[in-house]
C-alpha cells in the first residue's frame, strides 16, 4: 500500500500560483461550470491545503470529476488515493484502472507508474517482464525513473535476462544528471564487481558520496561501509558511525555534528526579526500579558535551547497558547513537538491537525514538514487528522 501510494501520488510540485491566475472563488466557479483543468487544481488545493484545510475526501471529488473527462493527472492522482485509503476506501484495483487510464495517455510519467503497479502487483498480479516493457516505453519518452527501474530489473534479473551491463548502462544517464538512486545502484555495481564489471571502490565512494549529499538513507549507509572497511576512502571508524547515524534518522529529523539525532526541525516565520535570547525578560513580560507573537517567540527559545523536559513542557504550553490565538508558526512547531513527544504525549493525529492548520494559514515549509511526517502514521491516522484540522478550522472561520 504504501509502495503504491508513493507511485502513484508522484505529482508535479509546481505551485498552483505558477498552474493558473483564477482566485479561489473563480476556480471554483469554473469547476462547478465543468472546466476539468480547473476541477484538478480545484483537487490538488485539497490535496495540498492550500488557504483551506487539507480534505482528501474532497480532493478525490474534484479528481473523479476531471478523471471522467479524461484529464490525465487527475486519473494518477485519484489513483494514489486508492492505493492509500486516503479520503476514499483503500482499492488496490480501483487504483490500477485509474493509473491504466492515465496511462493510456501516453504521457511517459504514467506509464512509469503504472509499470510501477504492474510490478509490485498492486490491484493486479505482479508481472515483472510486463513491468520491463513499460518501463523502457517511458524511459524512451525520457523519463529518468523508468531507466533506473528498468536497469534493476536488469540488475536483478527479473522479468528479463539478466544483464549488469545493461543496467550499468541504463544508470549511468541519470546518474550524470544527478539522479540519487541511479548513482547509488552504479555504486553496489562498481564496489561489488558485479557481473564481469571491474571493482573499483574509488569510483564507488564516489557514488555513493554524491547519491548521499541529496539525502538518499541507502547512499549514506554504503558510504558509511566504504569507511568503516577502508575502501576506496581512508579508514575512518567515527565517520563511518556518523553516516550510519544519519542514515537512521527518521522522517524530519535533524542531526548534529556528529550525526546523532537532534529532535526535528523547529520552523520560524520569517515575517519576524530573529529571536533575540538577550530579550527574554521582554519576551516573557509580553507573554504573561497574553502576546502571542512573544509566546511564540519564547516558546521557540525555549524549545531550541531545551536541556530538559521542564524546557520542553514550557514551549508546548507556550505553543499551544499563541496557536489558539492564531500564530500559525506556534501552530507548526505545536505539531513538531508533538509528532516526537517532547514536552507532551506523543501523539501524531494532533501533531499533523496542527501541522496542517499551519499550512492552511500560509506558513512556509509547514506543509512540506507535514507530509514527511505522513510517512510515520496509517491512512486511518490522516483522515482522523485531517477531519479534526477542518472543524477547528470552521470554528476558526466562517465558512
Amino acid at each position: 500500500m504504501i509502495r503504491a501510494l508513493a507511485v502513484c501520488l508522484a505529482l508535479a510540485v509546481t505551485p498552483l500560483s505558477a498552474q493558473t491566475s483564477l482566485s479561489l472563488a473563480d476556480l471554483q466557479t469554473a469547476a462547478t461550470a465543468g472546466d476539468a483543468q480547473s476541477q484538478f487544481l480545484l483537487a490538488e488545493i485539497f490535496r495540498r491545503g492550500e488557504g483551506v484545510p487539507q480534505n482528501y475526501a474532497r480532493a478525490a471529488d474534484w479528481y473523479a470529476q476531471a478523471a471522467e473527462q479524461g484529464h490525465a493527472a487527475a486519473l494518477n492522482a485519484l489513483a494514489g488515493l486508492y492505493a492509500g485509503g486516503l479520503g476514499v476506501p483503500n482499492d488496490p484495483a480501483r487504483a490500477y484502472e485509474l493509473v491504466a487510464q492515465a496511462a493510456d495517455t501516453g504521457e511517459a510519467e504514467y506509464i512509469h507508474n503504472l509499470a510501477a503497479v504492474v510490478e509490485a502487483g498492486i490491484g493486479t498480479d505482479a508481472d515483472p517482464a510486463r513491468a520491463a516493457e513499460l518501463y523502457a516505453e517511458a524511459a524512451a519518452l525520457g523519463w529518468a525513473d523508468s531507466a533506473v527501474a528498468l536497469g534493476v530489473l536488469y540488475q536483478d534479473g527479473r522479468g528479463v535476462e539478466q544483464d549488469v551491463a545493461r543496467a550499468m548502462k541504463l544508470y549511468t544517464g541519470p546518474a550524470e544528471a544527478g539522479h540519487p538512486r541511479a548513482q547509488n545502484n552504479l555504486g553496489l555495481i562498481l564496489s561489488r564487481g558485479e557481473g564481469g564489471v571491474a571493482q573499483d571502490y574509488a569510483a564507488a565512494a564516489e557514488w555513493f558520496r554524491s547519491a548521499a549529499e541529496a539525502g538518499l538513507p541507502e547512499a549514506i549507509r554504503n558510504l558509511g561501509v566504504m569507511y568503516e572497511n577502508g575502501f576506496g576512502v581512508p579508514l575512518d571508524e567515527a565517520e563511518a558511525q556518523r553516516l550510519y547515524r544519519l542514515a537512521a534518522l527518521a522522517p524530519g529529523q535533524s542531526a548534529d555534528a556528529q550525526g546523532d539525532a537532534s529532535g526535528l526541525t523547529l520552523l520560524y516565520d520569517d515575517r519576524l526579526m530573529p529571536p533575540d535570547a538577550n530579550r527574554l525578560a521582554e519576551y516573557s513580560a509580553a507573554a504573561r500579558a497574553g502576546d502571542p507573537v512573544a509566546e511564540f517567540l519564547l516558546g521557540y527559545l525555549r524549545a531550541s535551547a531545551a536541556q530538559s523536559g521542564a524546557d520542553f513542557r514550557e514551549a508546548v504550553r507556550l505553543f499551544e497558547s499563541a496557536a489558539n490565538k492564531g500564530s500559525a508558526a506556534a501552530m507548526a512547531n505545536l505539531g513538531i513537538l508533538m509528532f516526537e513527544g517532547r514536552g507532551v504525549l506523543q501523539d501524531y493525529v494532533a501533531g499533523y491537525k496542527w501541522l496542517s492548520l499551519a499550512a492552511t494559514a500560509g506558513l512556509p515549509g509547514a506543509a512540506a514538514a507535514r507530509d514527511e511526517l505522513a510517512r510515520l502514521m496509517t491512512p486511518d491516522q490522516i483522515n482522523a487528522a485531517n477531519a479534526a484540522a477542518e472543524q477547528a478550522w470552521s470554528a476558526r472561520v466562517p465558512d
